[in-house]
């Protein structure tokens, strides 16, 4: 039997919409059918397409504002990774970044994007560098925000991290208590007043049953136990050293490690950075004006 892929317009059913502040995150909800499950995305506006890409431990709220201020000059497209947000989150699926990257490939395909720029955070940055790595001639420009694609294997506050997903009795207790994201929000805003408590919920909310989180586990584990796969993206990102890139980085994101913005330049010998003094992780939460304010430039 063979499974193909595609993108629709569908409402979401009611069990997985009814607590989204649908006042802050206002757009139509569009079904994407992978093989492997069903993905939630929005698709608003027209014009030059931009894709969104979260991370962890996140979903396309995390760019509401980024896409209410650029969908007036820009189809901008943000749909949830498999596993997280308002996506399905089946227990056997192939959580892995490879994983993702491959259904990231069928999305596209299935909306037939050329032109395309890439925006992505945190492990969003990683896999949309992995799928514009192989397809270039898809892609115009990438702007990547507090990402990394190296393993992060020698980082301690990450290997902390992965360690306690990778312990069966830790997973036990952290589906029990199911503490993600209530518990890493708070410690990588740089300033927690940007973080109320009715936006931490959105996040904790994706994850209300506490047997749904296999995906983040996943991604927790590949953050120090899958090199051969950073290495891969790593190997081919000269194929878009001639692309535009822009590096918006929260410089208080204690994340990734000292060094980690340097190393990510590193990688793109053309790139404009443009460092977001009194900012964290979460740059499209804690400074959006901000953003919308360099991609416009970035993109004009």
């Amino acid at each position: 039997m063979v499974h193909h892929a595609m993108a629709t317009t569908s409402l979401l059913p009611d069990r997985r919409t009814q607590w989204v502040n649908t006042v802050e995150f206002p757009f139509q909800p569009r079904a994407f059918e992978s093989p492997d499950g069903r993905m939630h995305y929005v698709d608003e506006g027209y014009g030059q397409p931009i894709v969104f890409l979260h991370g962890l431990p996140t979903w396309s709220f995390l760019y509401r504002k980024l896409i209410a201020q650029l969908s007036g000059q820009f189809r901008c497209i943000a749909i949830d990774h498999l596993g997280m947000g308002l996506s399905d989150k089946p227990k056997d699926a192939d959580y892995s970044p490879a994983g993702h990257t491959h259904r990231l490939q069928q999305f596209i395909a299935s909306l037939d994007l050329q032109n395309v720029t890439i925006v992505g955070h945190d492990f969003g940055g990683s896999i949309g560098l992995d799928w514009a790595s192989q397809n270039p001639d898809r892609v115009r420009d990438i702007i990547l925000m507090n990402t990394w694609v190296w393993c992060l294997s020698k980082n301690p506050v990450i290997r902390s991290v992965s360690k306690a997903a990778s312990s069966p009795i830790n997973q036990y207790w952290f589906r029990l208590l199911n503490p993600s994201p209530k518990f890493y929000f708070p410690i990588l805003f740089a300033d927690k007043h940007r973080l109320p408590k009715w936006v931490q919920d959105q996040y904790q909310h994706a994850f209300n049953n506490q047997f749904e989180t296999y995906c983040p586990e996943a991604l927790a584990r590949a953050l120090t136990s899958d090199p051969d796969w950073f290495r891969g993206v790593v190997d081919r990102l000269p194929t878009l050293h001639n692309k535009p890139c822009l590096i918006l980085w929260g410089t208080d994101d204690i994340t990734y490690g000292d060094g980690a913005h340097s190393r990510l330049i590193g990688l793109f010998p053309n790139a404009a950075s443009v460092p977001l003094a009194g900012v964290g992780n979460y740059p499209p939460e804690e400074a959006p004006d901000e953003c919308v304010r360099h991609i416009i430039r970035f993109l004009s």
